[in-house]
């Protein structure tokens, strides 16, 4: 691996770390539940779909609180060990329906299966990231907000990309509702936790012979107004349904009390538990983005590649004389010794990804001699040098016999004696 040693520009483009900052301090959630979101969250799944067997998920990350916008705390003790080590998320709000396309606040609780190049990880929707104040969620693609527990698991570094499906929770238990409010009157209000799959409608009746009383979503959680009163009856019992149509009645019932807002939660076990009639099947696997670029920049939606150039190197786009007459290509200038551009992409990917890296070169006019190296933030593996005239030159490195580094992020192109030349079709393959 050989260092740098003349590029003051081995940070990433700038445009890339004003993303990342900006929602690395956003604070999608905070502890009264209600994610900062003035609105009330009427979003829903608006002019978005989720592919629930795979599709791709952009990445930024924040600092979540114990209790999200969901309305129930992730310490929860009958909540699986994964969600009590901060594996959680806040969801984009167009999409806080859930994989289901429910009501807004459907996807609380429901569980995601995350795969990128580094590891699969299993994620649970606790919080909302508001399109007010948060461009990046406001539905341009399916994002999630990660924890920094997630962000560290996934080693996303505070941006990227992955595919997604939905997953059954795996809980162990039946589902419990989370009590935070709760009068004589009949006022109730809670969130219902540690179900293996989201909740679409719910109901409470008073036992042992209540009538079935609907509960009403509340943003995040769920309420009654008037609902059974100590008057009528024991306690109460809760029924729910999932999004994919089953029906449970719980069996435990819970004895009237009085839950003051603001106090710990009420803890109750349903006494039942919902099934998953449809499990996932096959695979979801993530291949890193190998394109650079060709007519345009390769990539991933929100995690393309881009230049950053050091020295006086310049790199604009051009359409005269790209390779294989193409609509586009690349037009490097005043690229002298000690002089060149980075190629970026957001998130590395192990080198054992690809076998070779292609770029294809020429001058202008006349001869050059060039630089050209897999690289990552740290330097570069296997620099090559090579003579390019006016013809178009493919300049292909085999991965495995030049670069001992385990990942890679980016390609390198320096050390020009500053005559003009063209790049095109730089790909990983």
């Amino acid at each position: 691996m050989f260092k740098n040693r003349h590029d003051p520009g081995r940070n990433k483009p700038l445009l890339l770390i004003l993303v990342g900052a900006g929602l690395v301090v956003m604070g999608c959630g905070d502890d009264d539940g209600d994610g900062g979101n003035s609105n009330g969250n009427s979003n829903g799944n608006v002019n978005t779909t989720i592919d629930p067997d795979c599709d791709v998920v952009r990445f930024t990350r924040y600092g979540a609180s114990e209790r999200g916008w969901c309305g129930f705390s992730r310490n929860l003790a009958i909540l699986p060990q994964f969600v009590r080590n901060g594996m959680t998320f806040a969801m984009a709000e167009p999409w806080n329906g859930g994989s289901y396309g429910g009501e807004p606040g459907e996807g609380c609780g429901e569980c995601w299966e995350v795969s990128n190049s580094w590891s699969t990880q299993i994620v649970m929707m606790h919080d909302l990231c508001p399109v007010e104040g948060n461009p990046v969620c406001a539905g341009e693609m399916l994002h999630f907000d990660l924890s920094t527990e997630s962000d560290a698991a996934l080693q996303t570094d505070g941006g990227g990309v992955a595919v997604v499906r939905r997953v059954g929770c795996p809980v162990t238990g039946n589902v419990h509702v989370s009590i935070g409010d709760w009068n004589q009157w009949g006022y109730l209000k809670l969130a219902f936790v540690n179900h293996r799959i989201p909740i679409r409608y719910a109901a409470v009746r008073a036992t042992p012979d209540g009538s079935w009383i609907p509960l009403e979503r509340d943003l995040g959680r769920w309420s009654i107004l008037e609902g059974p009163e100590p008057s009528d009856g024991e306690g109460v019992v809760f029924r729910v349904e999932s999004a994919q149509g089953q029906v449970v009645e719980g069996e435990n019932p819970l004895a009237f009390t009085t839950v003051d807002p603001g106090s710990d939660d009420l803890l109750h076990d349903i006494g039942a538990q919902l099934d998953d009639l449809q499990p996932p099947e096959g695979v979801c696997e993530y291949g890193p983005p190998g394109l650079v670029y060709d007519d345009d920049w390769g990539g991933t939606p929100g995690n393309f590649w881009m230049p950053n150039p050091w020295g006086d190197a310049e790199v604009t786009e051009t359409s005269e004389g790209c390779h294989n007459d193409s609509a586009s290509c690349l037009r490097i200038e005043h690229m002298g010794p000690g002089q060149g551009v980075h190629f970026y992409i957001w998130q590395s990917f192990p080198t054992s990804s690809f076998d070779t890296l292609t770029v294809w070169a020429r001058t202008l006019s006349g001869t050059s001699n060039i630089n050209v190296a897999p690289s990552n933030e740290d330097g570069r593996c296997g620099e090559h040098e090579q003579t390019i005239d006016d013809q178009w030159t493919a300049i292909t490195l085999d991965l495995a016999s030049i670069c001992t580094d385990p990942e890679l992020s980016s390609v390198t192109v320096s050390h020009g004696d500053g005559v003009p030349l063209l790049l095109d079709d730089i790909q990983y393959d």
